[in-house]
């Protein structure tokens, strides 16, 4: 997802909350520093370390939701595959303007084939469009089954 809004990326700082293997690495690494890796799971921090092995990287063992991450820090944030919607509406004041979000989840409409999933994991498009008003929208979808994804390119706006 991060390579087809290369274009637009503005450097800095880059934050891939709850990392995983660090896919929201791709596309972006190389143009953002520092950047911080952070994930509860240190054997998924271990065996991304080996697939991310740039030094700019910090990779951070801990909860990305409890860190109060700073006003105006990052020029991209990736949220793939983790829903956390509080944390969302937190992290649009430490994304830089101009700087941009990068968010994949589970939709609303992934509870229809996982009815036992939690329903916090999951957003919508309005709920998204809500938390990121007044930003440009360079995406925002849904995929259809069997995963039902929902997508969001945002770019927060400059000041002027």
């Amino acid at each position: 997802m991060a390579g087809r809004w290369q274009s637009r990326f503005i450097g800095g700082a880059m934050l891939d909350a709850a990392c995983g293997l660090g896919r929201g690495l791709a596309g972006a690494v190389d143009v953002f520093a520092p950047v911080y890796a952070v994930d509860l799971s240190d054997a998924a921090i271990s065996a991304a370390r080996k697939l991310w092995p740039q030094p700019h990287i910090r990779w951070v063992i801990a909860d990305v939701t409890a860190i109060c991450w700073p006003e105006d820090r990052f020029g991209l944030v990736c949220s793939l595959r983790f829903t956390e919607m509080p944390f969302l509406r937190r992290m649009r004041r430490s994304i830089r303007p101009g700087g941009m979000i990068l968010f994949e989840g589970f939709s609303r409409r992934h509870l229809e084939i996982k009815p036992d999933m939690n329903p916090d994991w999951t957003t919508s498009l309005s709920e998204l469009t809500e938390v990121f008003a007044g930003w440009e929208m360079l995406e925002m979808c849904e995929s259809g089954a069997p995963h039902w994804l929902v997508r969001c390119a945002a770019v927060r706006p400059v000041r002027t």
